[in-house]
Formats: C-alpha cells, structure tokens, sequence
C-alpha cells in the first residue's frame, strides 16, 4: 500500500509554520558564523529568541485546520517547554547553562516529533518530515550536553552547526509544500 500523499490543503496549511521555522534557524545559523566576537550575552539572547521562535512555529504548526487533534498535546508541550527553555536561556549567565536548557529543549521536541513521526505519519503525511528534525534535535541535544565545556564563541558555534542543518532540511520541505499546494491548483480548476 502505498504511503498517503500531502493534499494540496494541507501543504498550503503547513507552508508558514515550516518555512518560518527554517528560516528562524537560517537566521540564527547565519548570526553564530559571522558574530566573530560573540559573548555571553548574544549567546543568550540569541539562543534564547531561536529558542522562542522555534517553540511558536511547532505551535503553528500543529495547530492548522488539517492537523490531527491527537497531535497538539504533544505539540503543545513541546512547543511550550522550547518556549520556556528560550525565556530561560535569556538569563543564563554561563555557556554551561545555556547548553543545558538548549539540550533540554532539543531534545524533549525531538521525541515529540519522533512520537508523532511514528503514531500520526498516516493520518497527516505532513509529519512524515518530523522524523529528520527529530534526529537533528536529539543529536544536538547528545552533542551539546558533551559540549558543556565550551567558551560562549565555541557553544554558538556548536549550536549554529546544528541548527544550519535543521534550517535546510526546513526550507527545503517548506518549498515541497509550497509546490505541492501549487501543482494541484491547475488541476482544482480544470475540474471546475
């Protein structure tokens, strides 16, 4: 039987969500690899916003109208722990610390993506996508809890290494979406 494919519905619905979310990691991708003097503080106050906007997106996300309603409570406390993991990092005064809330939020969204992945792929072929961002985060997260060692410049780094890839796996399944809600509108309308 052949896997169910993305309607045109749904790829329109989760378009934003994905490509926000990509484009937010994109951003903070960008920001660790040319902030050469990057402290402290912009390691907080970046990982902390990426923390943020990544847990607004997977609300997003979940929440469109073709989304299973078995999904947002899983969604919901993965996107509210990121979220709280963000507000928290705002106000970590060491790298340590701010590797600590980072692999906490990576990690706990990561099995929620890997249990929707597995529980919800066929109801809403979207999530099929959710098992490559789980293992990015799980495996951001194993990588910085080794990485607690690291000066704040190292610990950017470490995290914008891992979210360049997370931000061009998204981008990339931002534009399937976008073209498969335009290939079906040709169609939709010689039907008409």
């Amino acid at each position: 039987m052949p896997a169910p494919k993305t309607t045109p519905a749904q790829a329109q619905d989760v378009f934003r969500p994905v490509f926000l979310r990509g484009l937010g990691a994109l951003v903070y991708s960008l920001i660790s690899i040319f902030w050469i003097q990057a402290d402290q503080s912009v390691l907080s106050y970046a990982t902390g916003a990426l923390l943020v906007v990544t847990g607004a997106f997977m609300w997003q996300y979940v929440t469109v109208p073709s989304a299973p309603e078995k999904s947002r409570a899983a969604y919901a406390l993965g996107a509210g722990l990121m979220l709280l993991a963000g507000i928290a990092a705002l106000f970590a005064t060491t790298p340590m610390w701010v590797a600590y809330l980072a692999a906490f939020a990576f990690f706990v969204t990561g099995v929620v993506e890997f249990y929707v992945f597995a529980k919800l792929r066929a109801q809403f072929p979207p999530f099929r996508n959710q098992l490559i961002t789980a293992a990015v985060s799980v495996v951001l997260a194993i990588a910085l809890l080794f990485g607690t060692g690291l000066d704040a410049h190292g610990m950017f780094g470490l995290i914008g290494g891992g979210t360049i890839i997370f931000a061009v796996f998204e981008l990339i399944a931002a534009f399937g979406h976008r073209h498969d809600a335009k290939a079906a509108a040709p169609s939709e309308i010689e039907n008409n």
